[in-house]
């Protein structure tokens, strides 16, 4: 009874998460969505032909795109996520001949698989989270707590959406966590710290700022009650993944950070970027999501209580959540560029609901505080349903003035992106596509999608 359960909780986030017939992406998520590609029909590393196409076609310069030491283009992102989805491409390449492929269309077919591929990650994300919070509390408070992942966070509006590394990044974090509640549970045997070890260099993998993550998770290995043999098997499997990532890195770009090395510029106020990425209209986390105010409440619970629960687990979390937030306040582009809501924070969504989980046992003492958990919670969704359904209608981001070039427009409570969002309506264009692919026999062509002035970037 329990697999059918989260076997039915997978189908309906996956289902949930495709409601919308459409992905929400933007060209940084390009490089992971067309890589398969390149390596299926070109075998090769490179971007050039995509490069050459979005200059030429689309009349903008693919700054996702970055070149190597050897003049090709190459991802500007990491590159480990895209190389593990390559396989699940590999019916595409045995059924189509996309190397002859027109660039468009193969843009296109990369956009369609893009949603499918980050989808899939999102759901089987929240099967993991309750396997997780299954480990940590009861049944009951694990079931509210994955209902708060999947569907009361920017794992909805932004992880499910396209291949942000934001996505298999939670994944991986969850997988680490709970390989850190297994350790234990199987004090003999190496294999659990080979997984810790392999789940946190992942979580390196799929976005570098998870290094502090692995700090965190490398401290604990060295310093909680394993034995030497666990010790080295972490160490070797991690340091693995990592070592890969940063030689890869060197030998393309020849430098350790790869295509991040002119965007590493932490010199924002942090002040402004701490109140920014928690309390701005347009970008707070706890305006997007105030059910995370719980999170806080389960610290102070969790707290109070001796902080014997699960101690390793939690101050994980604490230590990460507080360490990420503050390097995000110090980068000069806290507020993510051109997305739907607090888009950088993603990566502690886990380790947030996790430090609530406490606070959900609590509320049930008080009818007060139950229906305050429920109120921010259905706020929280729906603000969620309005990023999946609606973002980017009312072009929040462009008008009336660009947010890169106007941060001042993320302090604007009466032109706020969820009210804009929400007052502009759904997209609705993925359904007249749908019903024009049912009516015209199962097909649609290029210049139907022209007409309909289809963005494939």
């Amino acid at each position: 009874m329990c697999v059918r359960r989260r076997i039915w909780l997978f189908l309906a986030a996956f289902v949930v998460y495709n409601l919308n017939l459409r992905p929400i992406p933007a060209g940084d998520t390009s490089p992971a969505a067309l890589l398969p590609f390149t390596i299926l029909a070109d075998h090769t590393l490179t971007f050039d032909r995509f490069a050459s196409w979005y200059e030429q076609s689309q009349h903008m310069v693919p700054v996702w795109f970055a070149r190597g030491r050897d003049g090709h283009y190459y991802s500007a992102y990491p590159i480990a996520l895209p190389l593990l989805l390559t396989p699940l491409y590999s019916p595409l390449a045995a059924f189509l001949d996309i190397g002859h492929m027109p660039v468009g269309r193969l843009v296109l077919l990369g956009r369609i698989f893009e949603k499918f591929s980050a989808s899939m990650i999102a759901a089987l994300s929240v099967i993991a989270f309750l396997v997780l919070a299954e480990n940590l509390t009861g049944w009951r408070a694990a079931w509210q707590a994955t209902i708060v992942y999947a569907f009361a966070s920017q794992t909805w509006s932004t992880a499910s959406q396209a291949l942000w590394q934001h996505g298999a990044s939670e994944f991986a974090i969850i997988l680490t966590l709970l390989c850190l509640v297994r350790i234990p549970k199987q004090p003999r045997s190496c294999f659990p710290a080979a997984l810790f070890g392999l789940c946190a260099g992942l979580t390196f993998a799929f976005r570098p700022s998870n290094g502090i993550f692995l700090c965190i998770c490398g401290a604990y290995a060295l310093l909680a009650r394993l034995r030497p043999a666990q010790k080295a098997v972490f160490a070797l499997c991690a340091g693995g993944v990592v070592l890969s990532c940063v030689s890869y890195s060197w030998r393309v770009f020849g430098s350790p950070l790869g295509g991040y090395s002119g965007e590493m510029q932490f010199d924002a106020n942090p002040l402004i970027g701490l109140a920014g990425l928690l309390i701005s209209p347009s970008r707070g986390l706890f305006v997007f999501s105030p059910v995370f105010l719980f999170s806080a409440v389960g610290l102070y619970v969790w707290w109070r209580a001796g902080r014997t629960f699960r101690p390793a687990v939690y101050w994980v979390c604490i230590i990460f959540s507080a360490g990420h937030i503050a390097a995000m306040s110090l980068w000069r582009m806290w507020y993510g560029g051109f997305n739907y809501g607090p888009r950088l924070l993603t990566d502690i969504v886990p380790s947030l609901v996790i430090l609530l989980i406490p606070a959900i046992d609590w509320t049930t003492r008080s009818t007060a505080w139950k229906l305050a958990f429920a109120v921010t919670l259905v706020f929280s969704i729906g603000v969620q349903v309005i990023g999946a359904f609606c973002y980017p209608n009312g072009h929040w981001d462009a008008l009336p003035q660009s947010v890169d070039r106007h941060q001042e427009r993320l302090w604007d409570w009466r032109d706020n992106q969820i009210v804009r969002s929400a007052i502009a309506g759904p997209v609705l264009l993925p359904y007249r596509l749908a019903w024009s692919f049912v009516t015209r026999g199962g097909s649609i062509d290029e210049q139907l999608l022209n007409n309909e002035n289809v963005k494939l970037w």
